[in-house]
């Protein structure tokens, strides 16, 4: 196998002077760049021709303007400065306060709540303003003196009304208007058949008075004017019922002997129930008491004609009474 040739000295120093003068011409070698015109020299026109030629023109975009050329205008950009006329770009908006940049997302939609419906207006099953007519039914239970003949101390001495007749059926008629759905105002009258009454003296006396006989009828009327109260007309209330009037009693025997007895300033007061069964008729329950005096007083007895009886006193007399009643409101106003 043959031997490798060694460099020599002469070989080295040739290659690194071969490499010293590249990197020199890259270090101090002219570069490439604007070229810039030179003014020329007074007397180099006249020289010959180991003067240059001068160099061409620069292009208008990138050769210097003379210094004898006019400034350009101060509304003319920078070359470079404006983008080219086939480009648009939308002017920059800053963010508002408290928003990061980006377009602003879409509202979200409210969350959905549920509203019922309004209710129903309410329906007045009983009249604002319509006219009554009323009619009740129950008994009648007469209690006190019919009339007093004197008075000892405290204690006024009579008949009493139950001695001269006693309770029964009693029947009313009612005829009025009623105002703002909860009041009534309105006339009565009430009849009364009325029982045998328990003080048998005045059937069967001792002698020497006349027997009168056995009781052949016994009555009582009481008529005026009343008030009515509902709390819950519509439905079911409360009732409450005042009235003001005369009243009558009217007895009779079997021997012709009568008796009547009446006076003015009667007062009931009566408390029950208001109960709607339709938009015309309600049904009320009615427990009443009352209290007055019979003021005039006459009997009538066979061969003596008629007289009043004596005594100074009148007496105060009351009843007790338990009704229903159906109550009809006609040409109501319902609204």
């Amino acid at each position: 196998m043959p031997a490798l040739k060694e460099p020599t000295v002469a070989g080295t120093l040739a290659w690194g002077g071969v490499l010293l003068g590249f990197c020199g011409a890259l270090l101090f070698g002219e570069r490439p760049g604007l070229a810039q015109p030179q003014p020329a020299a007074a007397g180099s026109a006249s020289s010959g021709a180991t003067t240059k030629p001068p160099l061409p023109p620069l292009p208008s975009s990138s050769a210097a303007a003379p210094a004898t050329s006019p400034p350009p205008p101060a509304s003319s950009a920078a070359p470079g400065a404006a983008p080219p006329p086939y480009m648009y770009q939308e002017p920059w908006v800053p963010p508002a306060a408290g928003k990061g940049e980006g377009p602003t997302p879409a509202p979200l939609p409210a969350p959905y709540v549920y509203e019922p419906p309004p209710p129903a207006p309410p329906m007045n099953r009983a009249p604002w303003m319509a006219l009554h007519l009323g009619v009740r039914a129950g008994a009648l239970f007469p209690f006190g003196q019919a009339f007093a003949t004197y008075q000892y101390g405290y204690y006024e001495y009579g008949e009493s009304w139950s001695g001269l007749a006693t309770g029964g059926p009693s029947v009313e008629a009612d005829v009025g208007a009623r105002l703002g759905r909860h009041f009534i105002v309105f006339g009565f009258i009430e009849h009364a058949w009325m029982g045998k009454g328990s003080d048998a003296s005045w059937r069967y006396p001792n002698p020497p008075y006349v027997p009168f006989g056995e009781q052949q009828s016994a009555s009582t009327d009481f008529t005026g004017l009343g008030f009515r109260y509902s709390s819950n007309p519509n439905r079911v209330g409360i009732l409450f019922d005042v009235g003001l009037g005369y009243r009558w009693f009217r007895e009779r025997w079997e021997t012709g002997a009568k008796m009547y007895l009446h006076g003015f300033g009667e007062f009931r007061l009566g408390a029950g129930a208001d109960i709607r069964i339709s938009r015309l008729l309600s049904i009320t329950p009615l427990f009443s008491v009352s209290s007055g005096v019979f003021s005039n007083r006459q009997w009538t007895v066979p061969g003596q004609g008629t007289s009043e009886i004596s005594g100074s006193m009148s007496g105060g007399h009351g009843t007790l009474n338990f009704t229903v009643g159906g109550n009809f409101d006609l040409f109501g106003d319902y609204n």
